[in-house]
Formats: C-alpha cells, sequence, structure tokens
C-alpha cells in the first residue's frame, strides 16, 4: 500500500515536472508578461529611482539627517499617527460592513447577487473626485442632511459637520467598500456547502453554524480585504482633502503641502519613502501571517 502511495506521488512529480519544463520552454510565456514589466519600470521604479535620486544626491552621510529630521518633527508625527488611526477605523468598519453585505449576498438567489455585484462595481467606475464631491453636497451647512433634520425640528440651526474627522471616515468607507466585499465573498462561494448541511445535520443552529463554520473559513477572506483596505487608505489623498481640510490631513496631504506649498523635495521624498517602508512592511507581515496559518491548516 505505501509503495502504490510513493509510486503515485512520484508519478505526479514527474508530470508536474514535465508540465513545468513544457511551460517555461516557451518563449511567448515571457513575451505575454513583458508589458506588466515595462509598466512596473515606467510608473514604479521609475519614480522611486527618482525619489532616491532626491533624497541621496549628497551621499548616505546627508541623507541620513533628512530621515531624521522628518521622523523628529512633531507635525509629521501628529499626521502619521492620525493615518494610521484613521486607516485603522476605516478598514475594521469597512471589513465588518463588508463582511456582513458579502455574507447576504451569498445567502441570496443568484439574481439579487448580480444586481448586488453590479451595484457594487459601479462606483469603480466612477471618478472618486465626483463621488468626494457629492458628500459635500450632503455634509454643508445648507447640504440635504441639515436641510432635513432642520425641517423634522430636530436641530434649530445648522451642523458643522464638513471638515470634520467622522465625515472623512464616511467617504473613506464608502470607495474602500468595494475592495472589502469583494475578497469576502470570493472566499464565500468557494466554501463547501455540504459543510453547512453537516453542521445543520448535527443539531447547529444558524448562529452556531456561522460561529463555528463559516466565519472560521472564511478568516483567509477576512485577511486580505483588511491588509488591502488598511494599504490603501495610508495613501489616501483626495478623501481627506476634500472632506476633511487641514485638520484632518494625512500623510499624502502632508507630502503635497511640503512640495507644492514648501518646495521642500527632499522632505516630500523622504515622507513618500517611509511611507512605503512601512507599507512594504505591512505586506510583508501579513504575507508571513498567511504562510504560518496555511502551514498550520495543513
Amino acid at each position: 500500500m505505501q509503495a502504490t502511495y510513493d509510486t503515485k506521488n512520484r508519478r505526479g512529480s514527474a508530470v508536474a515536472e514535465v508540465d513545468k519544463g513544457v511551460v517555461l520552454s516557451q518563449p511567448i510565456g515571457f513575451v505575454s508578461v513583458s508589458p506588466l514589466f515595462i509598466l512596473l519600470g515606467i510608473f514604479f521604479f521609475g519614480p522611486m529611482i527618482a525619489l532616491a535620486l532626491a533624497i541621496f544626491d549628497g551621499g548616505v552621510a546627508a541623507a541620513v539627517p533628512l530621515f531624521s529630521d522628518v521622523l523628529r518633527d512633531e507635525l509629521f508625527q501628529s499626521v502619521a499617527l492620525r493615518t494610521f488611526r484613521i486607516s485603522l477605523v476605516v478598514t475594521v468598519i469597512s471589513v465588518v460592513i463588508g463582511y456582513s453585505m458579502a455574507y447576504a449576498m451569498w445567502r441570496s438567489s443568484p439574481s439579487v447577487r448580480s444586481v448586488a455585484l453590479a451595484l457594487i462595481m459601479f462606483p469603480l467606475f466612477t471618478s472618486i473626485v465626483v463621488r468626494t464631491y457629492a458628500w459635500t453636497a450632503m455634509f454643508t451647512r445648507f447640504g440635504i442632511i441639515n436641510t432635513l433634520l432642520l425641517k423634522i425640528g430636530l436641530i434649530e440651526k445648522p451642523l458643522a459637520m464638513l471638515y470634520t474627522e467622522p465625515v472623512v471616515l464616511i467617504g473613506m468607507v464608502q470607495v474602500m467598500l468595494p475592495f472589502a466585499i469583494l475578497p469576502i465573498y470570493t472566499t464565500l462561494l468557494g466554501l463547501d456547502l455540504d459543510l453547512l448541511r453537516a453542521s445543520a445535520i448535527c443539531g447547529a443552529k444558524g448562529r452556531q453554524t456561522f460561529t463555528k463554520v463559516v466565519l472560521p473559513l472564511t478568516k483567509q477572506g477576512v485577511g486580505v480585504a483588511s491588509v488591502l483596505v488598511f494599504v490603501i487608505s495610508l495613501g489616501f489623498f483626495i478623501t481627506p482633502a476634500i472632506l476633511g481640510g487641514p485638520k484632518s490631513a494625512m500623510i499624502s496631504n502632508m507630502i503635497s503641502t511640503e512640495v507644492t506649498t514648501f518646495y521642500n523635495l527632499k522632505g516630500g521624498a523622504v515622507m513618500s519613502v517611509l511611507l512605503l517602508m512601512v507599507t512594504l512592511c505591512l505586506l510583508f507581515i501579513a504575507s508571513k501571517i498567511g504562510s504560518i496559518a496555511a502551514h498550520y491548516r495543513r
């Protein structure tokens, strides 16, 4: 029995090696992905090289004080903490709402799924600037919300809601919801429905099935959604600038101000590099956590 199992393993490995050799031996494989490398070289590595030249044009000894000055700047520290706090809150809200919507879609009929998926994808084809300015029309002193509250009689004078952090959170969550829903929904679609039936046969109720079966099996989708939303939120620029103003500025807004207003190109480059380093570290940690979790699942 063990010999038969070893033979099958060797046969499968041999087939895999043959398939791998056939794929790698085809020149069309590199040609098909070469446009991707060209785009990465122009639009990603090109700006990174430009930032490095701006920072290290005077050598490493001249670059160290630049990083030290930025890291010791109290304004940068407060903006960085605000950026991480807002990104974390947006991630939590987006993932909670996104999981609820994805779960509702998964339990719905195919026709309802198609309509809901179209509605979720539709904002992705609309400019963020347009969607953000739509929120300003709602939260101004004479916007829809204040007008409605005045007519109902809940308030006596318009509320100053615009240029506050809660409005920034609302605008960012609205933008990030599709990025939270889609990974979770894809994970839910991959669940084996026989597990749910087995849970029901064993006497588990709906809430027990969700907490003991569905939720543990969709942790990977939740993790992907959380990392994706958090990393994208770190680099938000338009929404904080339009809805939040200077009091809710994030790192991207500070970088823009340093470069365009104060013409501090090196300071803006250092902040950009620091933000990139934090993002790459978070992605590396997330990938390691995912690898460890996958190892223990085996």
